[in-house]
């Protein structure tokens, strides 16, 4: 495989526009640019979500690479310019499609999985379930565009997750997570950190004087009083009561 490096200053002198009209540039920043260039040199198996200079950087690194994007001519615009600069495309395999639809029916396994496709909610999500379960045990997932919030909230996902752990955070926008066992089958969602505040029905749309009325019915009721006085365990539930009614 070979060395990435020399390449992103390639591509970050060129500039080249891949997006649109071919005029757009839609890139990843110039550090996660580097951080892929360093993962990928350590991979054999690598899958990207979008594609743009990032898979420059993958078909300079010599991976079996994947790249999901719906536009061909954006693929056309990548291979041009690798036949310019001399890095072989050989080794990327372009999966024309919307990525729902493409990524459930890839059967490998990947060292490096870089989600930065469509943006609105809920595709980083769905783009995220499916790559993370392509992802070899040990592997790296890079998330771009972490402050958009429809990507936040895959962030705070894996930030919460003992699962993953994060190795990288790289000029204010993409993450690098780490899988570091083999993810659960089912539904485990009483055992995501995500899920431990529930019940929660802070959310209830309750009128502030319907608040209010219920907060000092809670206070005065007997029963209530009673219960908590003969079974301390309902204290844990008070914060929550709390939440409801302030």
């Amino acid at each position: 495989m070979a060395d990435g490096a020399p390449v992103v200053e390639r591509i970050l002198r060129d500039r080249p526009p891949f997006h649109g009209d071919g005029r757009l540039r839609w890139d990843v920043s110039p550090g996660t640019l580097r951080l892929l260039a360093r993962l990928a040199a350590a991979a054999e198996r690598t899958l990207e979500v979008g594609c743009g200079v990032s898979t420059v950087v993958f078909a300079a690194a010599g991976t079996s690479h994947v790249a999901v994007s719906p536009v061909r001519r954006e693929y056309e615009r990548i291979e041009q310019y690798c036949a310019e600069i001399g890095v072989p495309t050989a080794g990327v395999d372009f999966r024309e499609g919307f990525s729902d639809r493409v990524l459930p029916s890839l059967e490998r396994d990947v060292d490096l999985a870089l989600i930065d496709g469509a943006h609105a909610f809920p595709h980083p999500v769905v783009d995220f379930h499916y790559a993370s379960r392509r992802l070899r045990p040990g592997g790296v997932l890079v998330l771009d565009d972490v402050p958009i919030p429809s990507v936040g909230a895959v962030y705070t996902f894996l930030r919460a997750e003992p699962r993953w752990q994060l190795v990288d955070l790289v000029d204010h926008r993409a993450a690098a997570f780490r899988l570091d066992g083999p993810l659960p089958e089912g539904d485990p969602w009483g055992e995501q950190r995500c899920n431990a505040g529930y019940p929660d029905y802070s959310f209830l749309p309750l009128p502030q004087r319907s608040r209010v009325e219920l907060r000092e019915w809670l206070a005065r009721n007997s029963t209530i009083s009673r219960a908590r006085r003969r079974h301390p365990q309902l204290e844990r539930l008070v914060p929550t009561l709390q939440r409801i009614f302030d």
